[in-house]
This record gives structure tokens, C-alpha cells and sequence, in this order.
């Protein structure tokens, strides 16, 4: 290899380089050193930010079970009334998306319905 480079030197009339293709090696070693450090700091601190920035972005929604039991109703305002109806929505179309989608049988949606239709004829609905 050094003699292709030291016959390319000589096409290119650079033979003033000769003597330093013996110190090459090393310093070619050292740039494949540095990008592979610099490669996996910078995909560490994009994981890094990524990752907060999903986290402070991601909101629990509470679930009906916790929104509303049938021993106790409280509902203190008409927007509590609204997110709990939502929130009876919102389940009964996923029930029916499993139901439309074959994960769950036609007597577990059945009794799914029932029991969220229970749920909202506390609200005298």
C-alpha cells in the first residue's frame, strides 16, 4: 500500500510527502478512533433527549373504573358529568372495535355494553 501511495506522490509530483506515509498509519487510526467516540456520544444524547421529551409529553388518561364507581357518584359540576360520558364513549367504541375486529366474542361484548350502559344509566341517561 505504502508503494501505491509513494507511485501516486510521485504521478501527482508530491514527492515531498514521501517521508510522512510512515506516520499516516497512525494518524489515520486515530480519525477512526475519534468518529466512532464521537458516533456514540451523539447517538447517547439524542437517546438521552428523545427520551425526555417523550416522557414530559405522555398524559395517563384515567379509565372509567376510576372516574366513576356505582356506589359512589360524585359529581360536583356539569364538566364532571361531560368527562365521565366521555369516558363511556370512548370505551364503549373500543369494546366495538374488538368486537369488529374478532379479539373478543359476541357474549363478552354483550355483557361489556351492559355494564357500561349500567354505568351510564346512573346519570339517568
Amino acid at each position: 500500500m505504502q508503494e501505491s501511495l509513494t507511485q501516486l506522490f510521485s504521478n501527482l509530483n508530491l514527492e515531498g510527502f514521501t517521508p510522512y506515509l510512515e506516520n499516516t498509519t497512525y494518524l489515520v487510526l486515530f480519525f477512526i478512533f475519534l468518529t466512532v467516540i464521537l458516533f456514540y456520544l451523539i447517538s447517547y444524547l439524542a437517546k438521552f433527549f428523545y427520551n425526555s421529551k417523550d416522557k414530559s409529553v405522555e398524559r395517563k388518561k384515567p379509565s372509567l373504573n376510576e372516574i366513576i364507581d356505582k356506589d359512589e357518584v360524585k359529581a360536583s359540576h356539569d364538566n364532571d358529568f361531560v368527562d365521565v360520558l366521555v369516558a363511556i364513549e370512548e370505551e364503549m367504541a373500543a369494546v366495538r372495535e374488538l368486537y369488529v375486529g374478532g379479539y373478543i366474542s359476541k357474549g363478552v361484548y354483550i355483557s361489556e355494553t351492559d355494564r357500561l350502559y349500567e354505568k351510564a344509566k346512573i346519570f339517568g341517561l
